[in-house]
């Protein structure tokens, strides 16, 4: 009986080629996904310090009021539209362009929502909204209905 011949010629191969694809694989997955990621933005924020010099500087002037949305609520009555601005009645649509005129030159942008009655024709949302934008603001928004 003849022993098998234990020699350690025989070196263990390793095959890069595999690994290579590998790591191949994974570079074009990182470069492509980290290509269309958005930059982050540092958000202002009420607990943001003031800088040392600035403290000074902005205490001639009053501090901005922050606002939350602003609504616009257009109810139909049989003897006309109703226009309410934040819970305000408003005789007529240049108003809503005048009130939002005074709040844009406080130098905030708050969003604003147009909110129609059913009954309201779109011509006078629409009029609305372009009240709206005519004063300034950059978001304006139709209010949708719970289904």
């Amino acid at each position: 009986m003849r022993l098998p011949n234990i020699s350690n010629e025989d070196s263990l191969e390793l095959k890069m080629t595999p690994m290579i694809d590998v790591v191949f694989l994974l570079l074009v997955f990182f470069v492509w996904t980290s290509s269309f990621e958005l930059p982050e933005f540092d958000l202002p924020g009420s607990l943001a310090e003031v800088p040392i010099g600035a403290a000074e500087a902005s205490s001639d002037t009053p501090p901005v009021e922050k606002f939350d949305e602003i609504v616009i609520r257009l109810l139909w009555q049989v003897e006309g539209t109703q226009i309410i601005l934040n819970g305000q009645p408003l005789d007529r649509m240049s108003d809503i362009k005048e009130r939002l005129t005074e709040i844009t030159a406080l130098g905030v942008q708050p969003p604003v929502i147009v909110d129609p009655d059913e009954k309201v024709t779109m011509a006078f949302a629409v009029q609305a909204y372009d009240a709206a934008r005519a004063a300034g603001i950059d978001r304006v928004l139709f209010a949708a209905k719970p289904e």
